[in-house]
């Protein structure tokens, strides 16, 4: 297997891995892609405690069903009191909530076959994203120092080769 290319920065004290879904060339369902999630999410699982999710209701309903699709938008704390909708020309184009990552949130993200089941998650510390998965674009970890060595570490017990790329300077 190839090394998977990870762009790398500096940022606000923290280091950003990015994980461009393009470039590395796999589908979300992909077990690398899995594993390349599951080891962001380890690295920093212990300071996770929200969960802000953002969808298409038509997207989502046609990929799992309409009645799925409510269930699973309700197992991960969707309610009328936290939902915002997102309009362009006064169509909703998509919908977001915040909410608190459980454990039971956790190991659903977990254990994703296809981390594209949901089009836009980021797992948060507070306000500070740790986790973001970007519309089939990216993944993206956002992770103090030792955080990301952990991440690393992670990743070589996932037998998952990996190059780093550094990108811009600090910001």
């Amino acid at each position: 297997m190839n090394a998977i290319l990870l762009y790398t920065r500096e940022w606000n004290g923290n280091v950003s891995f990015e994980f461009n879904l393009y470039d590395n060339q796999f589908a979300t369902e992909n077990l690398a892609v899995r594993k390349v999630l599951m080891a962001m999410m380890d690295s920093v699982r212990d300071r996770l405690d929200r969960l802000m999710i953002e969808y298409n209701d038509g997207m989502l309903a046609e990929k799992m069903g309409a009645k799925k699709a409510g269930e699973l938008l309700r197992f991960l704390g969707a309610a009328k009191d936290n939902l915002r909708e997102h309009k362009e020309n006064g169509v909703v184009i998509t919908r977001s909530f915040e909410t608190e990552l459980t454990g039971e949130k956790y190991d659903f993200f977990y254990n994703l076959a296809d981390v594209a089941r949901i089009p836009h998650y980021r797992m948060k510390e507070g306000d500070e994203d740790r986790v973001v998965f970007y519309y089939s674009r990216y993944l993206q970890l956002i992770a103090p120092a030792p955080a990301a060595d952990k991440f690393l570490g992670k990743l070589s017990d996932f037998s998952l080769p990996y190059r780093l790329v550094p990108i811009g300077g600090q910001v």
